[in-house]
């Protein structure tokens, strides 16, 4: 089928759902085109890029001229309806639900009613909305009404972690019979073409290939509170682990603990083959705080994880690893100091992480975004993980860390 994705930023070479997913389904025999506007991500040095068609992952890319933007949020597209009408898809794809633009993707399936529509969230409450006057105005009454009027040409909601399709439901008001889970997945087939050793890898980044690796990678922020992992792997007297840390540093303080600690490797922004070979080089991954798609790309490589418990990342964890409950620097301590000395267990994990790999394949993601065109009943993913002990509801924590 012809399969148009719309969204808001993109950013070429990256590896978000958005550079994903469309891949997958064009892997699977589907003509598929992404329609994007000419911003990157507000983290990206050049923001603005060309109008105007390409290929990037294996698949089209249509930048189209924008008339505004509300920065980092959504855009205002020029032509978007026209140029729906000129693609004529079978399945639109909106990636984030909070966008203007799906206004004119509702036009369009009003206009072409046989056009299957179905929009993402990426939005949970440790991401957005964290201010209640924000979170009461912006989503709880504007893009509540919003979604009230232009529900009726929407054939399906997809979160694409439990806690985002919960979001969609509680905050948005979208009937829970309307929500599936349409997870992030792992991108297991780019991991076949990775070929960087890991000697000339480690050797580049000044990493002491003799010792285990824990790993953590991201923007360095103080919301993430790595200050808190820095200080209870300095406390752990093992020189046989090495800490490395690569994104961009945002947070004054880390740079002074790294400094403390001859252990600790820091390396800056890291481009997708090289992030994907630390993290199949290493031996434990941790994040304390809020969900990153790297969590995706570690599960990809069957590594063990120690990560903050809440409603998105409570599918990223099946006897692979450990949650953090108070993200106290004491509570990683403990437990990066039993994984460190009980390597047996730490093998373990990585068996049973390879295999939710599989699980959460893009090849399975794409397949069932597929099979919903035909039948919007819930499929295995959204089975497996909004039904599992893990997504408990009446747990305080599930929606907010």
């Amino acid at each position: 089928m012809k399969i148009v994705h719309i969204q808001p930023y993109y950013n070429d070479g990256f590896g978000y759902h958005e550079n994903l997913l469309p891949l997958y389904q064009a892997m699977q025999g589907h003509e598929v085109i992404l329609l994007t506007s000419t911003l990157k991500s507000g983290f990206n040095k050049e923001r603005v890029a060309p109008a105007g068609e390409f290929i990037d992952n294996g698949f089209s890319v249509k930048r189209l001229p924008i008339a505004g933007e509300f920065k980092d949020r959504f855009v205002i597209f020029k032509d978007l309806y026209s140029e729906l009408k000129q693609q004529k898809p079978d399945y639109i794809f909106h990636h984030h639900a909070m966008s203007l633009s799906v206004k004119v993707v509702c036009k369009y399936k009003k206009d072409h009613p046989k056009t299957f529509v179905a929009l993402d969230n990426h939005a949970d409450l440790n991401i957005t909305g964290r201010y209640k006057i924000w979170k009461c105005l912006y989503y709880n009454l504007f893009w509540k009404r919003f979604f009230k009027k232009f529900d009726s040409f929407v054939d399906l909601y997809f979160g694409v972690t439990p806690l985002r399709c919960l979001f969609l439901e509680e905050e948005m008001g979208i009937k829970s019979d309307k929500i599936r889970l349409l997870p992030l997945g792992t991108d297991t087939a780019k991991l076949e073409s990775f070929s960087i050793s890991k000697k000339s890898l480690f050797s580049e980044l000044g990493i002491d290939p003799s010792k285990k690796i824990i790993v953590h990678g991201g923007k360095i922020t103080p919301e993430k509170k790595c200050d808190r992992l820095i200080q209870a792997f300095s406390k752990i007297d093992n020189p046989d682990w090495q800490l490395v840390l690569f994104g961009r540093i945002e947070h004054d303080v880390i740079r002074d603990l790294i400094m403390k600690d001859s252990r600790i490797v820091y390396i800056d922004w890291l481009n997708r083959e090289k992030t994907i070979s630390v993290l199949k080089y290493s031996d434990i991954g941790i994040w304390n705080t809020q969900h990153t798609a790297l969590l995706e790309d570690a599960v990809a490589v069957g590594l063990p994880l120690i990560l903050r418990f809440y409603g998105s990342t409570c599918h990223l964890i099946r006897k692979s690893g450990f949650f953090l409950y108070d993200e106290s620097t004491r509570e990683i301590q403990d437990k990066l100091t039993f994984l460190l000395e009980h390597p047996t267990i730490v093998e373990e994990f990585k068996n049973n992480a390879k295999e939710l790999s599989h699980t959460l394949s893009y090849n399975n993601v794409a397949k069932e975004s597929i099979e919903y065109y035909y039948d919007t009943s819930p499929k295995a993913l959204h089975v497996e993980f909004m039904n599992d002990k893990y997504f408990d509801r009446s747990y305080p924590y599930i929606r907010k860390i």
